[in-house]
Parts: structure tokens; sequence; C-alpha cells
């Protein structure tokens, strides 16, 4: 009886605040159908400060850099102008100490950031190069100078940035050509001469596919059968009226609006794993094309390259009307990498895995901070 009370307790609680929040909504609508949370996705290339001095161009860059991927939409990412440089650094308080522990989400968040600072100062004609720290909380510097002026071959890479997003959903059964396969594979190989050398594997047999979504099952099930980590993921998941401009939205993990405000609790107090991990056992086995990033080595220099080299992929299958959609648990949780190892047919570790294909559905973009609220003063 007292479990009964306890979850009758519980379940108005949320309902009366489903209400308060609703009664918000209507009277702030108007407003909420702007998503000021996520203008930063409106940016324009045509907006180029030509006339501006460099640091207001530089802050133009950088609105390319914050539409970067990141786990659970953090944004772990600062940035602070200096003369003709741009230093990157990650703030201490967004690290996720359960979902993270060897911070290699979020040096691969940081070198996503990285590549889309460095393609957007390409075309602009900005670029000059990278240098890598790696002390402290400090990752990176990016050296620009003035404009010598537009890059019309990479327009479509810059155009990808602001259409990008991390999918979620089914795949149709729509099978991605080997020869588009292999021209962007090239492209990897052609303009990222990392060291150690970081190798894209891809893999489209149907039954290795169903394999490593089952090792993606089993992840989420041994990551949300602790409670501290349920507690943590809970603390980043929002209901559809938020305006939060970090963590993700239920839309986006395309919850209903009620859904969306029982969820995020349930997460916290109960272990949903076996749910979570057939939903997502349903979509990664749905889709065509797996691609993996192995490395000999694991290291933040080798995040941030795998980073880089990732957002690229996902740009070039975005320019040309593929999604795709990022599952990191088989790599995070556990010995379930070796699996995934044998799977890729290779000795090499894996850093990252995602999914890629077409796919119908559609969903509104995850909120973002601006770059002044990201720029150290």
């Amino acid at each position: 009886m007292l479990w009964c009370g306890v979850f009758v307790c519980f379940i108005c609680i949320f309902l009366l605040k489903l209400v308060l929040n609703w009664l918000r909504f209507q009277k702030c609508h108007l407003a909420f159908m702007k998503k000021p949370n996520t203008a930063p996705w409106q940016m324009d290339k045509k907006l180029y400060p030509h006339d501006q001095p460099l640091k207001g161009k530089i802050k133009f860059l950088l609105q390319y850099a914050v539409l970067a991927p990141s786990t659970h939409n953090s944004q772990p990412w600062l940035f602070e102008i200096k003369g003709s440089s741009c230093l990157i650094y990650f703030d201490r308080s967004l690290r996720l100490l359960e979902a993270d522990p060897k911070e290699r989400d979020l040096y691969i968040s940081l070198g996503c950031c990285l590549e889309n600072l460095t393609l957007a100062a390409k075309y602009f004609g900005m670029f000059d190069k990278v240098e890598y720290h790696l002390k402290e909380n400090l990752v990176a510097e990016v050296f620009l100078h003035d404009s010598t002026g537009i890059r019309n071959e990479d327009e479509y890479i810059i155009s990808a940035i602001s259409k990008r997003m991390n999918a979620r959903g089914i795949f149709e059964p729509r099978a991605v050509g080997p020869a588009l396969i292999e021209q962007i594979r090239s492209i990897l190989v052609e303009e990222y001469g990392f060291q150690p050398p970081i190798e894209t594997l891809f893999c489209q047999n149907k039954d290795d596919i169903s394999r490593l979504a089952s090792l993606t099952a089993q992840g989420l099930m041994l990551a949300h059968g602790k409670p501290s980590f349920r507690k943590e993921m809970s603390q980043w998941i929002h209901h559809n009226l938020s305006r939060k401009r970090h963590g993700m939205p239920g839309y986006a993990l395309r919850m209903p609006l009620v859904l969306s405000f029982i969820i995020p609790p349930a997460i916290h107090f109960f272990n949903l794993g076996k749910l979570l991990a057939k939903l997502n056992y349903k979509s990664f086995s749905s889709a065509p094309l797996v691609c993996g990033f192995f490395c000999s080595e694991e290291s933040p220099r080798v995040w941030i390259a795998t980073g880089r080299m990732a957002e690229r992929l996902m740009l070039e299958f975005q320019s040309r009307g593929l999604q795709t959609s990022i599952f990191v648990a088989s790599v995070e949780m556990g010995d379930l990498y070796k699996k995934v190892q044998e799977v890729f047919r290779t000795s090499l570790r894996p850093q990252f895995l995602l999914c890629i294909g077409h796919m119908a559905a559609t969903q509104p973009k995850t909120p973002k901070y601006s770059v002044d609220a990201k720029l150290i003063q």
C-alpha cells in the first residue's frame, strides 16, 4: 500500500507540473514558436561581415563551431579570441562523470567543434593552421588571417553544417552505394593524415549490423543498470516546452508532449534499460550502413582527431541527402568493444560508431547556446 501511495503521489506531481507548464505555454506560445533556443541554427553565410575587423569575422566563424554535435548536447566548448587566433577550451563543469568517465566523448565532441570551425575558416579564406595544446582544459588553437576570398567549391560542406542533426528513428530500406562510400572514404584518407592513423571501416552486411545493434542494446542495459548513470542521464533530458539551451528536449528523442514530462524522472527512478535497448536495437538494425572509427591507441589527441573525421563524414553524407545517427554504447560499456572488433574484423580499438542511411521522418533542431554565451571575455 505504501508503494501504491508513493506512485500515485509521483504521478500527481508530474501531472500538476504538466498543467502548470501548459498554462505557461498558452501564455507565451508565440514566443515559444520562435524557439529562441534554436536561433543559432538560423545563421546565414551571406551575413559574413566583410567590413568588420578580424575579431568580428572570427566570431562569425564560431557560429558554425557551436552547431557541432556533443554528448547529451552538453556543448562543452569555450572560446577565447586572442589577436589572430581562437583558443578552444572545455568547460570542466560540463564533464559527464557517469556517461563519459574516460572523457572520450568529451574530446570527440570538441573535435567536431574544431572541425566545423576549421571548415568555416577554409570556406571564407581565413584558415592558417591548427595547433593542439592539450594541457589542463585548453584543447587547441586555430590560427586565422583576414579573408582572401570565398572558396566556392566548399559551399556544399559549409551548407551542411546547419542541416546536420543526430537522426532518430527507423532508416528506410535503401542501400548506400559503394561508389559513394568509397568517395567519402577517399576524402577522409586524403585530408586527415593524423598520427597515429585512424582507420574508417564500413559495415553493410545485415547480419553484422544486427549483431552491432545487439551489442548496442547490451551496452544500454549495462549503463541503465547503474542508478548513478540514470540520475545523470535524467538531468540532461528536458520536456518539450523547456526553454533550456542545453541537453536533449523530448522532441529530439521523438517523445510526445506528455511523455516528455514523464520519461526523464522515470529514467531517474526506474531501470528502463530493456525498453530503451529494444528501441535502439530497432533503429540501429534498420540502418543500411554502419561506420566505425578505429585506432591502435587511446588518447585525447586520438579522440579529437576522431571527432574531426566523424564530423566531416557526417557532413559529407548530409550534403548528399543521407542522415546519420550516433550509437556509442557498445564502445563505452565494459568489454563489449572486443565484440565490435570481431564484427569489423580488426584488432584496432573502436572509438566511435554511427549509422548512415535515408530517413523520411524529420525532427526539430536541438537547442544551442549562442557564440556570445560561450566566449571567454
